[in-house]
């Protein structure tokens, strides 16, 4: 029944009555007393220049906020927020109303390359493969999309932008903007990858990719394991389609080497499996004169890539080909292995590197100093974590006489700067001994 029914009244004798009530509950319950309110005045709440004055002005504001939070006090600063005072350097401009043609942002660099940092490392955990290829890969032409060996260690390792840098990320995604020339590539290059190239191009292509990636997600003995499981003849050694059926079951074992090769806009090969090229001529040579790939021959490929990485690793750092590293760089590449959870407080204590009696005393790591740094912390399940956790095991604490003692046994000479930041960034309540469990937990890279 019409409403006007069912309380009693009677509608008009024209049949109208039903038009007129579908007409009022289609028109909105503000617009009556819209009609009855007065136009708004200049400067009520309800002008429009006044809503844009107070947009300004709230712009502004952020500006300044930012601006001002670059001079606050290095000890005020505890969070992503990190600012160049806190870092040791004079404060860069905060947004376009401070710096002629530095472009439109309105957040310091450091507080950028932080972001960026938290970004990439989601990226590499949670992203398909294709879209990991495609946003670290600098080579991006009507021939395909290709990776340089730095793009590779990038790919695989978290790395922070270096102090001194112009940079702000490691890569981009089609249609991002991107830092300009790559200021880290010039004079890197890379002898081991160098002997896959069989084109003299020095690019890496994305089955090519994911076969380094695979190998570098797992662990020395598993790939032992997988080796010892397709050697069927039990021989010690496997022959080339043997080992691409390997290398197919261990990149279907990992999420970082689950991959179609499909995804709009990357322009590569979609056979993920095709290693046709100089990887495999280069392990088991051409199709004349073919040998087998002896599991000796596996294990001192598996590290010389390793060792290839944190070479990269450390040339991303020494940009500037001085042959050592700041003791803040490396602080930054001790922690950049921690959980996103952890991640923000690690990097609060790198920041503080710069400010700190290590970090003014001008000390650096040379490049054979990070190399066995790497050797004995990075890898994992190394003779030196081992060590670490025996000695913990039978009650005994990691003193810094004991860290260093222990790295002596393993054949390894750390500087007396490394060990100042390692425990200057995890001996946070100053008393002198370290926590093994996340202590291994943040520094190894490959567990």
């Amino acid at each position: 029944a019409h409403p006007a029914e069912r309380r009693g009244g009677r509608g008009l004798a024209d049949g109208s009555s039903s038009m007129a009530w579908r007409a009022f509950v289609r028109l909105p319950r503000q617009t009556a007393l819209a009609r009855c309110r007065p136009a708004a005045r200049p400067g009520d709440e309800g002008d429009p220049l006044r809503l844009l004055a107070t947009g300004a002005v709230s712009l502004l504001g952020v500006g300044g906020w930012v601006f001002s939070r670059e001079r606050e006090p290095a000890y005020a600063q505890a969070s992503i927020h990190s600012v160049p005072e806190a870092l040791g350097r004079p404060p860069g401009p905060a947004s376009v109303f401070e710096a002629d043609g530095a472009g439109f942002s309105f957040l310091s660099p450091e507080y950028r390359r932080n972001v960026f940092f938290v970004y990439e490392k989601r990226l590499r955990e949670h992203s398909p493969p294709e879209k990991v290829f495609e946003y670290f890969s600098s080579i991006k032409s009507a021939d395909g999309t290709f990776m340089t060996s730095l793009d590779l260690m990038r790919a695989a390792v978290p790395v922070f932008q270096p102090a001194d840098s112009k940079h702000i990320r490691s890569g981009s995604l089609g249609g991002e903007k991107k830092d300009d020339e790559d200021e880290h590539a010039s004079g890197v290059s890379s002898d081991f990858f160098q002997m896959f190239d069989t084109d003299g191009d020095g690019l890496i292509s994305f089955p090519e990719y994911l076969f380094f990636v695979t190998l570098l997600s797992l662990t020395d003995e598993k790939c032992k394991a997988t080796f010892r499981e397709f050697d069927v003849d039990k021989g010690g050694s496997l022959c080339r389609e043997e080992f691409l059926q390997m290398m197919k079951h261990m990149r279907l074992s990992t999420t970082k080497g689950r991959a179609s090769g499909y995804r709009t806009g990357l322009k590569t090969v979609t056979d993920v499996d095709d290693l046709s090229g100089g990887l495999v001529h280069h392990l088991f040579g051409d199709g004349r004169r073919e040998h087998k790939l002896s599991l000796k021959a596996f294990e001192a490929f598996l590290t010389k890539l390793r060792t290839e990485i944190d070479s990269l690793e450390f040339e991303h750092y020494d940009f500037k080909r001085q042959g050592s590293i700041s003791a803040e760089d490396f602080g930054y590449s001790v922690v950049a292995g921690a959980s996103v959870r952890q991640l923000q407080h690690f990097i609060d204590r790198a920041a503080k590197l710069s400010s700190s009696e290590v970090g003014r005393s001008g000390r650096r790591i040379t490049k054979a100093q990070y190399m066995s740094f790497c050797q004995l912390l990075k890898h994992g399940n190394s003779r030196f974590e081992n060590k670490i956790k025996e000695r913990v095991g039978k009650g005994g604490r990691l003193t810094r006489d004991v860290f260093l003692q222990l790295a002596k046994e393993c054949g390894a000479r750390l500087s007396e700067t490394m060990i100042d930041v390692v425990f200057f960034v995890f001996d946070v309540d100053g008393d002198g001994e370290l926590s093994p469990a996340e202590f291994l937990d943040v520094v190894s890279r490959f567990q």
